[in-house]
């Protein structure tokens, strides 16, 4: 692995006296009686609903998902991307299905190659690595057109990359695009493919995840073939669109809430008869997860393994884990990824270790005031390869109270993580993402300036707004286990969690 260097950026992020606010929620009494006669429940499961931003009109649907309620995909672009693949299929044209290296991106490239794969044979999948970069970049595109592909289908990725489509479209390769992010603020136009699909562009807040696009293109693409049995061999993918769905942190609700719900009762069935995919089924005995699965096995437990060998090297055995049909094999490469996942784990708290000798620990919370703003600053320390650079800073916050994030920067532009970044700060060379997960890329010779800037808007947004940096709990109601008669199941399986992107009590 190339030799780099490791920059931490360290920011106060939390500020006065280190005390927590709490809140109590009081949603309207006329919002309580019309969700408890819209869904017909208790006062307290309304309340709980209503503090979770849950209307009358969706109560049904958030408490009983279905997939009925799922939106069928209408607009233009489905059609046209549906009928393009349909003609490369009749053609004999080569498809090949570029993805990206974490969950979502890796079982939305499977969910598209078996859906595909019942019409065709003339398959290629390739997945990028951190040490080249994110996205339908040139080298990439350059070894699509060198595997004969004629038809591009990108997988949870290439809303941002115009120049890929460009340089596709020059070789002769016809591009689609199936991606949830941001379009870049630079050029929010779409770029020039022959159907670019992202919610994004009809409707920003639309929560579907990459996995939940490339469900839908394999629902345009069934109807437009005519296939009698489509909607039966949708309904085996959802495993994996609820697996992509939930690790990507994708809100649950909506689309996404009918479609984790069903892939999770779908995996439990098919775990318990013992007629799991067998990728799945070793993963799940690797990971020690036993009984049935909720969201949170899949979150911390099988997500982390298929996200693990993405960090460290390439993602390929991940896919292929997910795509085999022999239960050896399966055991074979869940072993590796759970390897993988005690490599990354390893190396996670060395990198906490090294970031957090570059904070000083006298500057706590304690010492924080608006006016002094917050204290930026970079250290450099050798460290070998790229990824992980987000846990490792997300880790080590707490500790000190701080936003650290790490920055690695080997011969070139320095890479890294982004959340939450301050408002009006400097743009950095590159960014993209969503607002749960981000990249970016600073400029090389740059790196000094884009921390004085972070400073001062962080400084300035705190002057504004200082409340922000004080952690607040929020709680709906004391009652007692039992004082619910009816109950109130708001888990995407009928169980503990409302899930991501529903707001309500902290705790």
């Amino acid at each position: 692995m190339p030799l780099c260097i490791m920059r931490v950026v360290a920011s106060i992020c939390r500020g006065g006296d280190g005390l927590a606010e709490w809140r109590l929620l009081e949603p309207g009494a006329d919002v309580v009686a019309e969700l408890k006669r819209a869904a017909e429940v208790d006062e307290l499961c309304a309340r709980v609903l209503a503090n979770r931003g849950v209307d009358a009109g969706a109560a049904l649907g958030f408490l009983s998902p279905s997939l009925k309620a799922i939106g069928a995909p209408e607009e233009e672009a489905w059609r046209v991307a549906a009928r393009r693949v349909a003609r490369a299929v009749r053609g004999g044209e080569r498809i090949g299905i570029f993805g990206d290296y974490d969950t979502d991106g890796i079982t939305s490239s499977a969910v598209l190659y078996l859906a595909l794969s019942r019409y065709t044979n003339n398959l290629a999948v390739k997945l990028p690595t951190r040490q080249t970069g994110y996205g339908l970049l040139e080298p990439y595109v350059r070894d699509l057109f060198a595997d004969g592909v004629d038809l591009v289908v990108t997988a949870d990725c290439g809303i941002s990359n115009r120049a890929g489509v460009e340089i596709a479209a020059s070789l002769g390769m016809d591009v689609i695009v199936t991606d949830h992010h941001i379009p870049p603020e630079e050029r929010p136009e779409a770029p020039p493919a022959v159907a670019v699909l992202d919610p994004k562009l009809w409707n920003m807040e639309d929560p579907l995840a990459g996995v939940g696009v490339a469900w839908k293109l394999a629902w345009a693409v069934a109807r437009e073939m005519g296939d009698p049995d489509g909607r039966k061999h949708l309904g085996r993918l959802l495993d994996l669109v609820a697996l992509g769905t939930i690790v990507d942190i994708a809100p649950l609700v909506g689309d996404n809430r009918a479609l984790a719900s069903m892939g999770l009762k779908h995996m439990n069935r098919a775990l318990e008869a013992r007629a799991a995919r067998p990728g799945l089924g070793a993963l799940v005995k690797v990971a020690g997860v036993r009984g049935s699965l909720d969201e949170g096995d899949l979150g911390w437990k099988l997500g982390p393994r298929i996200n693990s060998i993405g960090r460290i090297k390439h993602p390929g055995p991940a896919l292929d884990l997910l795509l085999t049909d022999d239960s050896r094999e399966a055991m074979r490469l869940a072993f590796l990824l759970n390897q993988m996942n005690s490599d990354r784990q390893q190396r996670t708290r060395y990198a906490v270790e090294r970031a957090m000798e570059g904070v000083d620990p006298s500057r706590t919370s304690r010492s924080w005031s608006p006016r002094r703003g917050c204290s930026a600053g970079s250290r450099a320390r050798r460290r070998q390869g790229r990824g992980g650079d987000g846990e490792a800073g997300g880790r080590a916050e707490p500790a000190r109270r701080r936003l650290l994030r790490r920055v690695g920067a080997g011969g070139g532009d320095g890479r890294g993580p982004l959340r939450r970044p301050p408002r009006g700060s400097p743009p950095p060379r590159g960014v993209g993402g969503h607002r749960k997960a981000a990249g970016l890329s600073v400029k090389a010779g740059a790196f000094d300036a884009f921390v004085a800037g972070v400073n001062e808007a962080v400084r300035a947004q705190t002057l504004e707004e200082p409340e922000i940096l004080t952690p607040r709990w929020r709680w709906t109601r004391r009652c007692r286990w039992r004082s619910s008669p009816t109950g109130c199941s708001i888990g995407t399986r009928g169980s503990r969690r409302s899930g991501a992107g529903t707001t309500g009590p902290s705790s």
